[in-house]
């Protein structure tokens, strides 16, 4: 196994607790003598909903490359995920997938493995591995100030622990990360340098989600693991039920502006039942409520160009939802943040020299394929909902999805590589394989001849 040398002496601090920041630390653990973790709230060993991480209560899904990524961090852990009673999803014959009006294929068919968990339990794992590992100190209930400079380099931050907010802690760093997310102060922090912020790319939505665990009658789901229903232009509403540890299922409806989905236990049921396929709709009915209903509203994708600052301060790096967050229903964020830190991982043994500019440069990669992904789906729908110029190369992409998802409902062959590039394990080319464009053409040959001869007009 490669490992980069010890920096000795040297530390490393990452603020923020949240999954970008744990996977941070285990990350950097094996090159920094110390490395320290700033959280504001308490970080208890139990899985439960944490106020820093208000999208925690909804929907999440480990997609197939993230779960690798996180592997190869820390690995066995999604052995223990499992062990301690996470759920999987490794075959088509699984999963109700309809996309945009499109059911994909549920033939008996091994797909790459997605894990299936909240987020409580999945992060309360990470969290455990994380304090496990040599060197490494958490400062939860700590607030982050502001970060500590030496001309043109941070050299730490400066926290107070929200017991006591009048007694500052001075950290010294060789190296400050920020996970602090979407909200976070980097780009303050860098104008009142004398550093420019970075431009930002952004995509509104209003997206709101409303949630509930549930139980469902295991006789009733027929073998099913997940259920999704995507929103689509004539109804911009969704949902998801997907089976998580504990013999619970959690039930999100999804909606954009305009849209929103009742919160009330009576109408999100209602609302849940009317979206839910009709398989499925009893078992949803006659479940048992395990929590209340949580909302949560996503206002916008967001892509800060951090990739494309000319200056940057040596000792300051930034991850996670900081640098982009995506509209949640593609489940992309986690994976991002994953890759994000195996990529962390391989610059610093090369060194620290330029790291910033190197780690933004590369970084780039995943989030923009994920970008991508996540505003051409979003600009499917109509303008009054996500208002949004609609370029060429955008309608076409969608307008080949469709046909292509069309015939991905009879072919094994074409859901599977349609869940590997938005899962982020294929590029997108590879949706225009050979394959795939024989089958569209064999679809829409079949459709002309099922419609008939077209009269002259």
């Amino acid at each position: 196994m490669h490992t980069s040398p010890r920096r000795a002496g040297q530390r490393a601090v990452v603020l923020g607790g949240g999954m970008a920041g744990l996977l941070a630390v285990a990350a950097l653990a094996e090159a920094y003598d110390e490395v320290v973790l700033v959280e504001r709230d308490p970080m208890r060993p139990d899985p439960a909903p944490r106020r820093g991480v208000p999208q925690g209560r909804h929907v999440h899904v480990l997609l197939s490359r993230g779960a690798k990524a996180i592997e190869t961090l820390l690995p066995g852990i999604l052995t223990e995920l499992t062990a301690d009673g996470g759920m999987t999803l490794d075959n088509l014959n699984q999963l109700h997938a309809d996309i945009d009006g499109h059911v994909l294929c549920q033939a008996d068919a091994p797909m790459d493995r997605a894990h299936l968990q909240t987020r409580p339990f999945l992060e309360a794992h990470v969290l455990a591995r994380v304090r496990a590992l040599p060197d490494v100190r958490i400062l939860d209930d700590h607030d982050v100030v502001e970060l500590r400079w030496e001309g043109t380099r941070v050299v730490g931050a400066t926290v107070v622990p929200r017991a006591a907010p009048d007694e500052d802690v001075e950290l010294d760093a060789d190296l400050t990360v920020s996970a602090l997310g979407r909200n976070g102060r980097v780009g303050a922090w860098l104008t009142d340098h004398g550093y420019e912020a970075p431009t930002e790319q952004e995509l509104r939505i209003d997206l709101m989600y409303a949630t509930r665990l549930m139980r469902l009658d295991a006789t009733r789901v027929n073998g099913y693991r997940g259920v999704l229903v995507g929103a689509k232009p004539s109804r911009p509403t969704g949902i998801s039920l997907l089976q998580q540890e504990d013999d619970a299922w959690i039930v999100t409806v999804e909606a954009f502006a305009g849209h929103h989905p009742a919160t009330d236990p009576e109408g999100w049921l209602d609302e849940a039942v009317r979206l839910t396929p009709p398989q499925f709709r009893d078992a949803l009915r006659s479940a048992e409520p395990v929590t209340d209903v949580s909302v949560h509203r996503f206002p916008a994708n967001l892509w800060r160009r951090y990739d494309r600052l000319r200056d940057f301060p040596e000792g300051l790096l930034v991850t996670g939802d900081s640098i982009c967050s995506f509209n949640p229903v593609y489940g992309q964020g986690m994976t991002v943040a994953a890759l994000e830190a195996g990529l962390l991982r391989e610059l610093v043994r090369s060194g620290t020299h330029d790291l910033a500019h190197r780690f933004f440069h590369q970084a780039a990669k995943p989030v923009r394929i994920a970008w991508e992904a996540a505003v051409g789906g979003d600009l499917s729908m109509p303008p009054d909902v996500v208002p949004g110029r609609r370029t060429v190369v955008v309608r076409a992409a969608n307008a080949y999805l469709d046909r292509y998802l069309t015939a991905a409902e009879q072919d094994a062959v074409l859901a599977l590589d349609f869940l590997d590039v938005t899962g982020l394990d294929k590029p997108a080319r590879a949706l225009v394989s050979p394959h795939a464009l024989r089958a569209i053409a064999r679809n829409s040959r079949n459709h002309d001849r099922e419609s008939g001869p077209r009269r002259a007009a």
